[in-house]
């Protein structure tokens, strides 16, 4: 099942065609996805992005998607002992570079690289390196050939591309062979997540999560007549600015904690709507 595919179904389910995903989740891989529901679509860029996996990577093998899922395209006798690993894994810390895996979603010319792929019109050369930051990288278990690691990283990391470049680094070859997202930012785990084979037409909306509780924004409350301004489009002066960051974006709510926008703190003591909600995400749980 892709993430589309989780999307499609949750439509069909809820009656509902306004539902996106905030980050793709590779189809044999399990765990946290985070959905937006109508106008919460609107939101996903102000979520924090990093992630935490658990990563069963297999060394000895390589495949051209870099897991197991692939067509075999070469196979080691090289299985690295733990203690190589372990200091190979040293490099993958902070902030790296790596190339995509040509099965992926980045964009080639206008095209998919996936879609490139399938048809042999794409070489990982054709890729441009790409910039991602590993907070950690934990080993939980090695049983040869088999590694378990931990990994928080940053949004845009290719998990597939770790395995693939440990592998390289450690002069044998190696790919995912399995992937769990744990977390997404602060409030988003999978031990709090809700199956979707549990999600029907009638009990979904009593699972939703109101947007303003999760997003890393700072909350300004406003008066009606601030809302009413703010509702139509209006900037808003205000008299806190001491206790704000100007230039940063803020959730606009109501006394009820509703959320009626988000808006932009400038220098000048003004607030201007960046986002402007309607009644029906306000007052939804």
């Amino acid at each position: 099942m892709t993430s589309h595919d989780v999307v499609a179904i949750l439509r069909k389910k809820i009656g509902i065609k306004k539902i996106g995903h905030s980050g793709t989740l590779d189809p044999f891989a399990t765990g946290v996805l985070v959905i937006g529901i109508n106008d919460a679509t609107r939101l996903f860029e102000y979520l924090k992005s990093d992630k935490i996996y658990i990563a069963q990577i297999t060394f000895g093998i390589d495949t051209d998607t870099n897991d197991i899922t692939g067509n075999l395209l070469q196979e080691s006798s090289i299985i690295p002992d733990i203690h190589d690993i372990a200091e190979k894994l040293n490099h993958f810390k902070g902030k790296i570079k790596q190339v995509p895996p040509i099965y992926s979603a980045i964009n080639v010319n206008g095209t998919r690289a996936y879609k490139l792929a399938r048809n042999n019109k794409i070489d990982i050369g054709d890729l441009k390196e790409r910039e991602a930051e590993i907070y950690s990288i934990e080993v939980i278990s090695y049983s040869k050939p088999l590694l378990t690691v931990k990994i928080h990283c940053s949004g845009g990391t290719y998990i597939r591309a770790i395995a693939r470049d440990l592998g390289k680094a450690l002069n044998t070859c190696a790919t995912l062979s399995s992937l769990e997202r744990l977390q997404i930012g602060e409030h988003f785990f999978s031990t709090k997540s809700i199956s979707l084979d549990l999600i029907d037409n009638v009990n979904w909306n009593q699972l939703l999560i109101k947007p303003q509780d999760v997003l890393p924004l700072e909350k300004i409350n406003l008066s009606q007549s601030q809302i009413k301004d703010i509702t139509y489009g209006k900037s808003i002066p205000i008299d806190e600015i001491a206790t704000y960051k100007t230039n940063q974006h803020l959730l606009l709510i109501d006394n009820n904690n509703n959320l009626i926008a988000i808006g932009i703190l400038t220098s000048d003591c003004i607030i201007k709507p960046v986002k402007v909600f309607p009644k029906s995400l306000q007052y939804e749980h």
